[in-house]
């Protein structure tokens, strides 16, 4: 058969093929958009619309949410995941039930940088919570010998949850460089621990820094100080890649130096260094974001432990004019008239409307 026929037989098998389909289409429905959708390969149909412009928040919506973007949000401080409790070790029972305890709630995770920048993206009726964990030690991410991780480490637990469709892979890890014990040296494992740090960050979760040696800040000199918040940052930076920034710390023993704005910036030798935010050890909620009362070097922390984080759930279900609840949309904050005096007022540089209702 010469070229042109076998150009011509494809020609008129593509139209009657079409005519066809558009006949099937006509009478039946056209076809599934799910399995279209499901094959996701090269002949699948169109591509799907894109989705219309969200519609903006409005002081109707907003209180039939009863978003309060004003309120407080809890900061948890984890130190070790294992046995037997103590005051500071959670058992991978204890931390499981914490999650599904939060889950329940209303609460959704996300990272100490999102609280700090306000960039708090979570469901509409939600309501934020950071989970925090310290000092780097082996229970938060363990992995096993045949190199999958541990079901009974923080990690795996929070990845578990994730999969199970009841958590998000969200918590700020602040880690450890140059310690004794070793294995609170990056969650110990030396051969695994760049892989850790990736794959945390790859996974969602923030890497903050906890000083290189937990230096008690406090008492230090302030050369050593301004050392050792520059080295811990690039160290991380470096070993994550990627353009990865270290934007969080937590002081250690909750000691601050006499000048903490050291804490914000400084520069050694050819190391400079930034941070947006700093925890302390206790103090209770945190301010929101938009509030005047808000101070992100200081940002307070709840330690778990024993019935605190069941208390702490307890106390915004007894006062929930104090709680954050989100609209849903992270372009406007939304908050009833008279709040409460302790939450402070909106601050006016926010950049993004504020609704009231």
């Amino acid at each position: 058969m010469r070229t042109d026929k076998i150009i011509r037989f494809f020609v008129g098998a593509f139209v009657v093929g079409s005519l066809l389909g558009l006949m099937g289409g006509l009478l039946f429905g056209g076809p599934s958009t799910a399995n279209t959708a499901a094959r996701g390969d090269a002949e699948s149909a169109e591509p799907a619309p894109e989705p219309a412009a969200a519609q903006p928040m409005t002081p109707e919506k907003a209180q039939a949410i009863g978003a309060n973007e004003l309120g407080t949000i809890m900061v948890l401080e984890y130190h070790k995941i294992g046995s037997p409790s103590t005051e500071w070790t959670r058992t991978p029972e204890d931390f499981r039930a914490d999650l599904a305890l939060l889950w329940d709630e209303g609460y959704y995770p996300i990272n100490l940088r999102d609280l700090a920048t306000g960039n708090i993206e979570v469901p509409a009726g939600k309501t934020p919570v950071v989970l925090t964990f310290d000092d780097s030690s082996p229970g938060q991410y363990r992995l096993l010998e045949d190199g999958t991780i541990d079901p009974d480490c923080a990690v795996g637990v929070m990845q578990a949850a994730t999969r199970a469709g009841r958590w998000a892979s969200r918590a700020t890890f602040f880690v450890l460089l140059d310690v004794r014990p070793a294995d609170h040296l990056l969650f110990g494992q030396p051969d695994s621990q760049s892989e850790k740090l990736r794959n945390l960050v790859s996974w969602g979760y923030e890497v903050g820094s906890h000083t290189v040696t937990h230096l008690n800040l406090k008492e230090a000199s302030q050369e050593e100080s301004v050392k050792q918040l520059a080295v811990s940052k690039a160290t991380i930076e470096k070993i994550v890649g990627s353009g990865y920034s270290v934007d969080t710390m937590s002081v250690p023993f909750g000691a601050y130096p006499k000048d903490d704005s050291i804490l914000a910036a400084g520069t050694h030798e050819d190391l400079s260094y930034r941070y947006l935010a700093a925890v302390e050890v206790t103090g209770g909620s945190s301010s929101s974001p938009y509030s005047t009362e808000f101070a992100p070097l200081h940002i307070p922390r709840i330690v778990v432990d024993g019935g605190s984080l069941r208390a702490a759930v307890q106390r915004f279900k007894d006062n929930p004019k104090l709680r954050y609840v989100s609209d849903g949309d992270p372009s406007a904050v939304s908050f009833p008239e008279g709040v409460p005096d302790e939450l402070g007022a909106a601050l006016a540089d926010l950049g993004r409307p504020i609704i009231t209702y």
